[in-house]
């Protein structure tokens, strides 16, 4: 993560802290690809290597799902659980603003 470069450094973590900000979740395998459409210089493990390293720097809950589904869309795991983690994240993130 320290031995990448400043603009690469800055763009992941910009995509990161929107990412949480927007849906809660990070999405280890869609952020690598999105980041790979950004910086062709990566390989797919070392992408993914930086934005699961990223995501763990932030505490962020993670997700390795390649399909890119829209894990909002997804039934609850339980009722109370449905919409808690996006309430967390938008207080946390208000805080820190």
């Amino acid at each position: 993560m320290y031995n990448c470069p400043i603009e690469l450094r800055d763009d992941l973590n910009h995509t990161l802290v929107k990412t949480i900000y927007e849906f809660g979740i990070v999405n280890v395998p869609v952020l690598a690809a999105q980041l790979i459409g950004r910086r062709s210089d990566l390989s797919l493990v070392d992408a993914e290597r930086l934005v699961l390293g990223f995501a763990e720097f932030y505490s962020a809950p993670i997700e390795f799902d390649r399909s890119g589904c829209d894990w909002r869309l997804r039934k609850p795991v339980g009722r109370n659980n449905d919409g808690l983690l996006l309430d967390i994240v938008e207080n946390e993130f208000g805080r820190a603003a």
